[in-house]
């Protein structure tokens, strides 16, 4: 991969200041990206809210771990499914001012993908050509608070960090297509 004209880094060095990370899982033509909503059931700061696999790094590991564990707590994602393709630059939270660090994968065997937490009561693909539409300024139901997002087909709003690092991988992709080769066509998902 040209690192020059790829953002997408192939090592982790320099970016394990990190306190949560995610797991940005890509499949297909044209590119889709795992997604969890999380659940509009419980009244929390993130209820409905789109959202990629992920969250705070436990002491015992490092981020590539906890992504992994994550995809597999909130999504039913088995680390043997996914590719660790690179790294993401470290997103940090406007609120909270949590870094975080996206991890780039894609999907190298079957899923079998589904709501495995009361965290997250959806889990789906989404097209990440929504980022050409242009997004709009909406009251989140729940922070009743203007966000800049989108609201998508299954009802989760996708905006803040989770719509910046979706956006810039898109960047990415469009800059760098082969980060998906030779995963494109292979082990589709249902």
């Amino acid at each position: 991969m040209d690192l020059d004209a790829c953002p997408v880094r192939e090592n982790i060095d320099g970016l394990e200041d990190v306190d949560a990370s995610v797991l940005v899982i890509l499949w297909g033509t044209p590119p889709r990206v795992l997604l969890v909503r999380k659940s509009c059931r419980r009244k929390t700061y993130w209820s409905c809210d789109a959202a990629l696999p992920g969250g705070h790094i436990e002491d015992h590991e490092g981020p590539v771990e906890a992504a992994l564990r994550e995809a597999w707590e909130e999504a039913w994602i088995h680390k043997a499914s996914i590719s660790i393709r690179g790294f993401l630059p470290v997103e940090v939270t406007r609120i909270g001012k949590v870094r975080i660090l996206p991890i780039v994968g894609v999907v190298s065997g079957p899923v079998c993908y589904r709501p495995n937490s009361e965290e997250v009561d959806e889990v789906f693909w989404e097209d990440l050509s929504i980022l050409d539409r242009p997004s709009r300024i909406f009251f989140h139901p729940n922070r009743r608070l203007a966000i800049e997002g989108y609201v998508l087909d299954s009802g989760a709003i996708l905006w803040g960090a989770t719509l910046r690092i979706l956006r810039r991988i898109y960047r990415s992709l469009q800059s760098c297509p082969s980060l998906l080769d030779p995963f494109i066509t292979q082990h589709l998902p249902p």
